[in-house]
């Protein structure tokens, strides 16, 4: 090798002019293409990926929106059959998705139940709540928030239990429209995060956590109720003493399983051994004697107010 060689091999790269590449007018411009390349690259790629993650929940959104559409319209075919075969018969009523037989005159609630009553006021998603409707809260022993109205037999049926060995605890009470939907996306996007796309985790969620205005916790007069030394909201919580004793004695304080086991394609959610609903003693007793649930007992109050043909 020559001198010459040797020397350009050590020396700094150098352009035709003899100065060093690095830090030369001409690094800087490569490295700013070099950026700018690096840059599209992302902002394209970014655009491809959102663009079809887009796509992808457009059409999970339009699934979900068609099949909220279907049972909507299975409801109110229902309800509209419900109410044709109600003033052809006058007397006797086959109600098909409770299984319960109601005969108009030879039986009848014991009791004056008025559909306007607010303890038997329901909430689903056939029959989201007016948006107008107000309540005014009272504070429990543990900070919870509920109807005022229900306090006393609610604080009163957590005491007796106490008295019988049974430690009991309000975990969920009043929850206004801003809470249940922070409740709702947090709850999709743990489903989402799982793998499941936005279609079928809205569907999962919405099993188990009413959607923003159709929950129960917007009234007040629900509650979620736990033992104290168990507190997940799961199938077990249901084996345990504390939701068995619940479960047999909340009717004697205006209380029912709200999300009964075997009335889960009436209610549309979940079995909840730990969600109680206020609706009164007699109500309680009488739901509790039929095995009826509120959407069942609703239909029933509604046909009985409902006049005689005649009358």
């Amino acid at each position: 090798m020559s001198d010459m060689e040797m020397q350009l091999e050590a020396a700094p790269q150098e352009n035709r002019e003899g100065r060093p590449y690095l830090g030369s007018v001409a690094f800087y411009k490569h490295v700013i293409l070099f950026c700018v390349f690096l840059l599209f690259v992302l902002l394209t790629g970014t655009v491809i990926f959102f663009s079809a993650h887009y796509v992808s929940l457009k059409k999970d959104y339009a699934a979900v929106c068609e099949e909220y559409r279907t049972v909507s319209q299975e409801r109110d075919d229902y309800k509209k059959q419900f109410a044709a075969a109600a003033a052809e018969s006058g007397r006797v009523l086959k109600d098909e998705t409770s299984k319960t037989d109601v005969v108009r005159g030879d039986f009848s609630i014991p009791f004056h139940a008025d559909p306007e009553d607010w303890r038997y006021l329901l909430i689903n998603e056939a029959h989201p709540l007016n948006p107008e409707y107000t309540v005014k809260l009272a504070p429990t022993r543990n900070g919870q928030f509920v109807d005022q109205r229900i306090v006393y037999q609610l604080e009163k049926m957590i005491d007796d239990a106490a008295k019988e060995g049974y430690s009991l605890i309000i975990c969920s009470s009043y929850r206004d429209y801003e809470r249940q939907n922070e409740l709702q996306k947090e709850s999709i996007s743990q489903y989402m995060d799982k793998g499941l796309s936005y279609h079928d985790a809205f569907f999962r969620v919405k099993r188990t956590l009413a959607l923003t205005g159709t929950s129960e916790h917007h009234t007040g007069l629900s509650v979620d109720i736990v033992g104290e030394d168990y507190q997940c909201l799961d199938e077990e919580q249901a084996k345990r003493p504390e939701a068995i004793w619940l479960a047999e004695h909340c009717a004697e304080y205006g209380f029912v399983v709200r999300y009964d086991r075997g009335k889960e394609d009436i209610t549309g959610m979940d079995y909840e051994s730990w969600h109680f609903r206020y609706v009164g003693k007699e109500a309680a007793a009488f739901m509790e004697e039929y095995d009826l649930c509120l959407e069942e007992f609703s239909d029933m109050v509604e046909f009985f107010h409902r006049p005689d043909e005649g009358e």
